[in-house]
């Protein structure tokens, strides 16, 4: 930060010192205190950069930067207390490290947050024998490296003298996690201590002097393969000692690995035999198992078979007589299905030694979930899902492409199995060459905002086979030369295809975001064709077209830039297009992604999340970001992300009632959004599961389009509202009708129209939500059920298809008690074009309707509106007719029926059992891992 800049930071705290009197710090307070510091003549002839110090004083003053909840099992506090105790050394150099790197990072929240999560793990000075489980919950790209890095620093600096990180299974991501403990952590470059017996060639943090010096046991060295993950030969040679000085090891779940670590372990000289199990004594020790989500999860339904990393883990916590372990997740539906229960007899052989397996993985002392900050561009933000804390609601960002079918098969298909994968694309389609173009100009837009020595990074991720990911690879960076030749020859034709592109996608998308955008960031600007025109060569001359796969054997590749994507070697910034399988998706982090071109399906819901790899923080280029993929696939990931949203709510809640993580265990297990997300591998403690509905809402935010659905739907409707008696109707105070209600219904006409309802959504189960509903009616366990028609009180509306904000509205008519109703249908515009019709915000209600049975009224939260549901007793039908005009391609003159659906917290359900399947939509044999993968 420059000096005008630091000065101008000192004054501006002054200001909002002032201006806390009066108040909370809003970002348009500090917008304000900003512009009066920029009028003061600070240094003759500079001026302060504001986005710059915008950015500095949301991260001082920690607004927007996210929260932190959590469930315990009985854990005593004990940090306060011994923090005087502490020298913060290790910590206090990490931030030091982290604000020269970047002046706006939020490192008050992460101190926060890792300080409660080190509060969570045993004093490392407690003496005896403790062993402690728990789970952090972040979200996919949302900096959990930085966490647990930081968490490493303090509990490092608290007393823990060993650290172990399972990076995942990948050995890239290793790698990659090796570099960032090196620079966050170590302070050295481990790979040449390692290997050059001690030479200390300081790296990250080691600018910052200390007294704690810290031993790596593992390196990022890579000649062929992933050298520099644990040896046992090396360490022989390295004459580390355990126990002394902090060490650490970074390596991968593997079996060889792990076996020989924990064979190695055993050679030490402070292991003990305790009642007949080999201890680690007096070795404090911090383990961090990075996705534990993947791999690490026993899923077998015996607790005597035991899965080998599963198995290997287990062994070597038990070796311990001291240790912490957490597993970090953004996807912790696995880990919460761990078994309980467990042989402790259980013993494996590893090298020829018995060793006894102990205790699962369940985190059964603590789970932490780490809300993100405001600025996170999650599932969330991209299908504007509903905040349950406010009235408030965003749209989603207009950043989803939709790709059809007949724009990329042939020469891409959405799954490669045996009966196509020897089809090797010749050419690349249309839509890719679309999303390349986008590429080009969101780097050369950022060259504009002043991000010019930013990284840029393009996804390209259609298979898993090594020669197709070879072959695609080959074909794109002979398109970036084909352009690269059509800039440099000033092309006519190319050129007006980028002006268009821009002009038709780029320009009104950043001025969408800026209007939807739920967060301030002044660094988005609108610009002109003629500006972005300039930079366009410069932006393309930079680019690398990298194959990322598990072949190292340049002679069975055409294309051969494989090399590892290292962005700490290019201080300018690198623009890469990445095309890869498994490592993209479960691996390497890309710096400054920004365009996704997707096309692969899985029905894992954690794996589909966890290659959600366009996640994270987009400061200053959110609007410049497009994800490419196929409607099916983004519906997929509606899906997961409202049912991963709602037990994040669930979580929230329970963690308020102080509630146990096995607690949450169980909310888990008999939550209805496992119909959709649950692979049947993870439920080996039963397929036969318990449903609950208490105190949820089901909504049909998405619709069926056929005709067959929207006419069977709409008559259904009728012969339901033909059924119901004693209708009440609500006005407006200008008389319009606004409901037409009909309490105390009897639920075989509610549960009718359920059953008969035609929906796709695979939350929803017709017939599970009716059983659910006839087995709570059975014990009375619901006071009353309410139905209630809702209408649209515009005189005017805007509909999307034509798009015009003066329509009249569409109206309907209904048969009720023997009279003829005139009903105005309502408007829920999607964002594009589709196969389906999308409830644009994921929900077809508002606030006020949620609420129009009570006899409490007038919330503005949800919370409260759950709160009142269950003191009331009530269940509540909501029923929308929806403008047909509000998606695309439909001309039936006949309204498309929606519902949604309150129920009541109930304190003695009666729960309804389901048999579970996974979500069959991506049927069909998908696509096998990599092939030729030895390396990994």
């Amino acid at each position: 930060m420059s000096n005008i800049n630091e000065t101008a930071r000192m004054i501006a705290h002054s200001l909002l010192d002032h201006e806390k009197k009066n108040g909370e710090i809003t970002e348009e307070k500090i917008l304000s205190i900003i512009e009066k510091v920029s009028a003061i003549d600070i240094i003759p002839g500079q001026q302060i950069n504001k986005e710059d110090l915008f950015e500095v004083l949301m991260s001082d003053l920690s607004i927007g930067q996210g929260s932190i909840t959590s469930m315990t099992d009985d854990i005593e506090p004990w940090l306060n207390n011994e923090k005087a105790n502490i020298d913060f050394e290790l910590w206090n150099r990490y931030k030091l490290y982290l604000k020269e790197k970047d002046k706006s990072f939020p490192i008050p929240s992460l101190d926060d947050f890792t300080d409660k999560i080190l509060d969570k793990c045993v004093n490392p000075k407690q003496k005896g024998s403790w062993d402690r489980r728990g789970m952090v919950v972040g979200h996919v790209q949302s900096g959990k490296t930085s966490n647990y890095v930081g968490l490493i620093n303090k509990a490092t600096d608290a007393g823990y003298k060993l650290i172990i990180v399972i990076a995942g299974t990948i050995s890239s991501l290793r790698r990659q996690t090796q570099d960032r403990i090196d620079s966050g952590y170590i302070g050295r470059n481990s790979s040449l201590y390692l290997r050059n017996k001690g030479e200390n060639r300081i790296k990250g943090v080691g600018k910052y002097k200390v007294k704690t010096d810290i031993y790596p046991l593992t390196s990022s060295y890579y000649h062929k393969g992933d050298e520099g993950d644990f040896s046992t030969k090396q360490l022989h040679n390295s004459n580390i000692p355990i126990g002394k000085n902090p060490v650490v090891f970074v390596i991968k779940k593997n079996k060889t690995i792990l076996e020989n670590l924990i064979d190695w372990l055993s050679h030490n000289e402070d292991i003990k035999t305790v009642e007949g199990r080999k201890k680690l004594m007096n070795i404090p020790a911090l383990i961090i198992d990075d996705e534990s989500d993947y791999a690490s999860v026993n899923t077998t339904k015996d607790i005597n078979e035991v899965k080998t990393i599963n198995k290997l883990i287990r062994v070597l916590l038990n070796l311990f007589d001291q240790n912490t372990f957490i597993g970090y997740t953004a996807t912790p539906y696995a880990n919460l299905f761990i078994s309980q229960e467990y042989n402790e007899d259980l013993t494996t052989y590893v090298k020829g030694k018995e060793y006894f397996i102990g205790d699962d993985l369940f985190p059964k002392h603590f789970i932490v979930n780490i809300k993100a900050a405001k600025n996170y561009i999650g599932a969330s933000t991209l299908f504007g899902l509903e905040d349950p804390n406010s009235e408030e609601s965003t749209e989603p960002l207009d950043i989803f492409r939709p790709i059809y079918s007949e724009e990329y098969n042939p020469p891409l298909f959405e799954k490669i199995n045996k009966h196509n994968k020897d089809n090797l694309p010749e050419y690349l389609p249309n839509s890719l060459k679309y999303a390349i173009k986008s590429f080009i100009l969101t780097c050369a837009i950022r060259r504009l905002r002043g991000h010019e020595k930013k990284h840029n990074s393009m996804l390209i991720h259609v298979a898993l086979y090594v020669k197709w990911i070879d072959r695609v690879a080959m074909l794109v960076n002979e398109l970036i030369k084909e352009f690269t030749n059509n800039i440099e020859a000033n092309d006519t034709e190319f050129i007006e295809e980028m002006r268009n592109i821009f002009e038709s996608d780029f320009k009104p998308t950043t001025e969408s975001v800026l209007e939807n955008l739920r967060y301030k960031d002044n660094r988005i600007k609108t610009h002109t064709w003629e500006e972005v025109r300039k930079e366009i060569r410069t932006a393309i001359k930079k680019f690398d077209v990298r194959a990322v796969h598990g072949t190292a054997s340049l002679s069975k590749l055409d294309y051969h830039n494989i090399s590892n994507i290292d962005y700490d070697r290019h201080e300018n910034g690198l623009s890469v297009i990445a095309i890869g399988g498994g490592k993209l998706s479960r691996g390497i982090t890309l710096e400054g992604l920004s365009v996704s071109y997707y096309l692969r399906t899985t029905k894992m819901y954690d794996s589909l999340m966890q290659m959600g790899r366009w996640f994270g923080y987009r400061p200053g280029y959110v609007d410049l970001c497009r994800l490419f993929t196929n409607n099916r696939i983004f519906d997929w990931f509606n899906h997961i992300t409202m049912a991963t949203e709602e037990m994040r709510n669930d979580f929230d809640i329970m963690s308020s009632q102080n509630l146990k993580p096995k607690d949450f265990k169980l909310k888990v297990r008999n939550h209805h959004g496992l119909l959709a997300v649950t692979s049947a591998s993870k439920l080996y403690w039963s397929t036969n599961i318990k449903i609950s509905f208490s105190g949820t809402n089901l909504q049909t935010y998405t619709l069926n389009k056929d005709f067959e659905s929207i006419n069977n739907n709409f008559n259904i409707f009728k012969s339901l509202i033909s059924k119901l008696e004693h209708p009440i109707e609500k006005l407006t105070t200008r008389g319009d009708l606004k409901y037409l209600m009909f309490k105390k219904v009897d639920v075989q006409y509610l549960t009718d129209f359920i059953n008969d309802f035609r929906i796709d959504i695979p939350t929803i189960k017709n017939s599970v939500i009716s059983d659910y509903i006839l087995s709570q009616n059975l014990k009375n366990n619901i006071k009353e059920w309410t139905i209630c028609i809702v209408s649209n009180t515009d005189k005017k509306v805007n509909v999307k298809y034509p798009k015009d904000e003066n329509q009249e509205p569409m109206y309907y008519n209904i048969n009720s008690n023997g009279h003829n109703i005139q009903m105005t249908c309502s408007v829920r515009n999607q964002t594009e074009p589709n196969l389906k019709y999308r409830i644009t915000k994921n929900q077809i209600d508002d606030i006020k309707d949620r609420q129009a049975d009570l006899d409490v009224q007038e919330f503005k939260s949800n919370i409260k509106i759950r709160k009142q549901r269950k003191i009331e007793n009530k269940g509540l039908l909501l029923i929308y007719a929806l403008d047909e005009r509000g998606t695309s391609n439909l001309n039936n003159n006949i309204p498309v029926i929606g519902y949604s659906i309150y129920f009541p917290e109930i304190k003695n359900e009666t729960k309804t059992s389901y048999t579970a399947t996974i979500f069959d939509d991506f049927d069909e044999e998908v696509m096998p891992e990599e092939e030729n993968s030895k390396s990994e």
